[in-house]
């Protein structure tokens, strides 16, 4: 055999190695892609119950630890595959334990169960999982797609994209203090620290719609909405400033409450029962929508029906919280917590309270004074 039959010969074996670890390559990707997809359908069906979950702190740590995983053979796997120069046969082992390792995440999702760990807990666990699961969907179709390009130089930067997207979602999750929360009470505190900057919001526009009319701001002051096509906002008359400043007295009332569930009922030592807790959870996103809706309702000119209905529906939501208040303030409270209970000065009438069960039955009823004292002005 001559050296160009040599030579030939070795080219083809390399050839035929090189398209086999293709093909490889690209069977595991589309495994992974399916395993995403079957890992994501499951995860939306939970929470659901199983007969002997194992220990919160357990499954909170196994689940980190999956996610952990998952960042390091991301890592791997965009670097053995970057488009300019993939290396075929040092990513089959990184998508080989992804596929591993999202199976595992949506087992272990699974064994969190609602009714022993919390709803609230329960859902945002899922929630992380599919956020994770989606982005690593994402990240391999990429890889599919690159593969099935005939321009591979020019496929660009999307991977190292979407290889950050998995990583800041995990990055997320594991957070010291932000990240994956480690039981269901942590879990209603931040939905409801998620709503309070939004609550202050609300208050600041209602004081600057109140302050616009009484510096004597007129519409023609404000510039540039004819060319956007839009129409600005007519000044407030004087009934419907009385309203206003109505309306804004409740706001600041309800934000104060707001912001003493988060410091007094849900920041305890003492854990409340997973039934009360998830009976809470969605009051806060409750409370934060019928205040934009009365917000909105005050532009002028005002529908006064139209306050009136959003006042009552506010009503509804705070006689919600103080009925299920009433079940977490009847449950035993340490004397610990107790005596690091601080009082808010922003309401009068809490100045010389001592029990957190009055401060807040007084609270309450401010917020429901104000509330009459509201439809009132508005009739």
């Amino acid at each position: 055999m001559t050296n160009n039959d040599q030579q030939k010969g070795k080219s083809l074996s390399i050839s035929t190695c090189s398209f086999a670890q293709v093909v490889s390559a690209i069977t595991a990707i589309e495994i992974l892609v399916e395993t995403c997809k079957a890992a994501r359908d499951s995860l939306f069906d939970h929470p659901q119950s199983t007969e002997d979950p194992p220990p919160l702190p357990v499954l909170h740590q196994d689940l980190l630890s999956l996610l952990s995983l998952v960042y390091g053979s991301v890592t791997k796997l965009s670097l053995a595959l970057k488009p300019s120069s993939p290396t075929y046969s040092a990513c089959l082992v990184p998508l080989q334990d992804l596929s591993n390792y999202i199976a595992a995440i949506s087992h272990c999702v699974s064994m969190f169960d609602a009714s022993v760990h919390g709803t609230t807990l329960a859902k945002e666990v899922a929630s992380v999982a599919i956020d994770v699961v989606e982005t690593v969907q994402t990240l391999a179709t990429v890889f599919l797609q690159i593969e099935g390009s005939s321009e591979r130089p020019r496929t660009g930067d999307e991977y190292l994209v979407r290889t950050g997207a998995v990583h800041s979602v995990i990055d997320i999750a594991r957070h010291a203090e932000d990240g994956l929360s480690e039981n269901n009470l942590t879990a209603v505190r931040r939905l409801w620290f998620k709503d309070a900057g939004a609550l202050e919001d609300g208050v600041r526009e209602v004081v600057e719609m109140i302050e616009d009319v009484q510096s004597g701001i007129t519409t023609e002051s404000e510039d540039g909405w004819d060319e956007l096509g839009l129409e600005p906002s007519q000044p407030l008359t004087e009934q419907e400033l009385k309203v206003a400043q109505k309306v804004l007295i409740i706001l600041r009332l309800c934000n104060i409450l707001h912001q003493r569930v988060i410091s007094d009922i849900l920041s305890t030592p003492t854990l409340p029962s997973n039934s009360s807790l998830d009976d809470l959870a969605p009051l806060s996103p409750a409370l934060l929508g019928t205040v934009d809706e009365l917000i909105s309702a005050l532009d002028s000119p005002q529908d006064l029906d139209s306050v009136t209905t959003e006042l009552n529906m506010l009503k509804g939501v705070i006689d919600d919280i103080r009925n299920r208040l009433s079940v977490l303030n009847n449950q035993p409270v340490s004397l610990v917590t107790l005596l690091q209970k601080t009082s808010l000065n922003e309401v009068t009438v809490s100045t010389n309270r001592n029990s957190r069960d009055e401060w807040f039955n007084a609270c309450f009823d401010q917020i429901a004074k104000a509330i009459h004292s509201a439809a009132e002005a508005s009739n």
